[in-house]
């Protein structure tokens, strides 16, 4: 059985980050993969463009055990995993919210300098390593992998990401962690689109435009984000509306409902009076043209119908029906049946409490020299780049512990 420092179960993200990091402290780390490549879900992340942080990380913007991860945010701004890759030889570009890149705009680049990296540092790789178990022995850790694969380390970092993406991702490190002595709470997927009745999107299946959505339950807001909303077949998404899914942990999936403001900028009167206007000036033209002027033509098209106008003109509209219809523009609510599925989940909701780690150092409390890290973990953020932020910054976290102990091989 190989002996070494410290395994990295994981090449992902927060994997790769740790196995830099504790490299530092001296030979002897070793990063298992379970596939044949590394960060695979890292290069699918923003598109293949990789926004890989955000110049306003605050717990804000984050879900779960939020609270307890504030003092490790507060340590890693994004200003400081900027200038991390700066020393990487990767240069970056911000947009106006704050999202940053990488300077080419390609995920593959920020792959290559961290791999790049670990390489330059004696990092040993070991691919199609599947851990099959992992158990205490002595003062350190076994790993048993298929085919007779095995190892021993005295630090053990678990990096396997979450259950979101399965084809990037498993899951297999909630077994890991619990057999450790971790709990781990409900799983759900999150930074995803949400289900609503076919009959009421089809007709508008890719379909974009500008709202405001609100996550409803009964008569309460769970919460509002302005932004584009896509129609999908029996699907509405978009990043407003994948940040809403965060609000879907723990509820029961009775009376939710999706409300759009379609015309988020002018108020119901407003609209009012802009349509009677049209009405007066236009009086001959097709009620299913009522919303031409406001927003997108076969979205204001699917209202009309749905408000049984059809073959009537905008002389034939009353003030009532106006009323109705510039209400209609202000809520269109759809019900929601929750998520969709993991195969379209960008994240996971949920995971080991950040109480059993300590955030200093990202080691567990259940077992001295076992670290856990990024998706694994009870905490998840916005589209914008917050999600690989946590991955990095706990990733280091770790790997910067195990780097300051230094020490030789097990």
């Amino acid at each position: 059985m190989k002996r070494c420092r410290a395994v990295i179960v994981g090449a992902g993200a927060s994997g790769l980050a740790a196995a830099l990091a504790a490299s530092q402290g001296g030979g002897g780390v070793v990063l298992v993969e379970g596939s044949s490549k590394p960060g695979k879900k890292l290069l699918a992340t923003g598109n293949g463009r990789c926004n890989l942080t955000n110049r306003h990380i605050a717990p804000e913007y984050y879900h779960g055990d939020a609270a307890l991860a504030a003092p490790l945010l507060a340590r890693w701004p994004g200003e400081r995993v900027v200038r991390m890759f700066h020393k990487l030889g990767l240069l970056t570009r911000t947009d106006g919210e704050g999202r940053v890149y990488p300077r080419g705009l390609q995920a593959a680049a920020v792959l290559q300098a961290l791999w790049s990296a670990c390489e330059a540092t004696g990092v040993e790789m070991l691919w199609n390593f599947r851990v099959e178990r992992a158990w205490v022995q002595g003062e350190g850790f076994c790993l048993a992998g298929g085919e007779g694969q095995g190892l021993f380390a005295s630090r053990l970092v678990l990096a396997c990401g979450g259950k979101a993406s399965p084809k990037h991702s498993t899951g297999s490190g909630y077994e890991l962690a619990r057999g450790f002595g971790h709990s781990v709470t409900g799983l759900s997927p999150s930074l995803v689109g949400l289900a609503v009745p076919e009959r009421l999107t089809r007709p508008l299946k890719g379909m974009r435009c500008k709202a405001r959505a609100a996550l409803c339950q009964g008569g309460r807001e769970l919460g509002a984000e302005s932004g584009e909303v896509i129609f999908g077949q029996g699907s509405l998404s978009g990043i407003c509306v994948m940040n809403l899914s965060a609000r879907l942990r723990g509820l029961a999936g009775d009376s939710l409902s999706l409300r759009l403001d379609l015309a988020e900028e002018l108020e119901a009167g407003e609209l009012e009076a802009f349509l009677r206007a049209q009405c007066a000036s236009f009086p001959e033209r097709p009620a299913s043209g009522l919303f031409a002027g406001v927003m997108n033509l076969r979205v204001g098209q699917e209202l009309v119908q749905s408000l049984g106008w059809g073959g009537r003109r905008f002389s034939q509209l009353s003030r009532e029906d106006l009323r109705r219809a510039a209400a209609l523009a202000k809520g269109f609510a759809l019900p929601v049946s929750g998520p969709l599925g993991w195969d379209q989940a960008q994240v996971t909701a949920g995971g080991v409490p950040l109480g059993e780690v300590d955030v200093n150092t990202m080691e567990s409390r259940c077992r001295k020299g076992l670290y856990l890290t990024g998706e694994l973990l009870d905490l998840d953020g916005d589209c914008g780049g917050y999600n690989l932020h946590w991955a990095w910054a706990t990733g280091l976290t770790a790997g910067e512990s195990i780097g300051r102990k230094g020490g030789r091989e097990a």
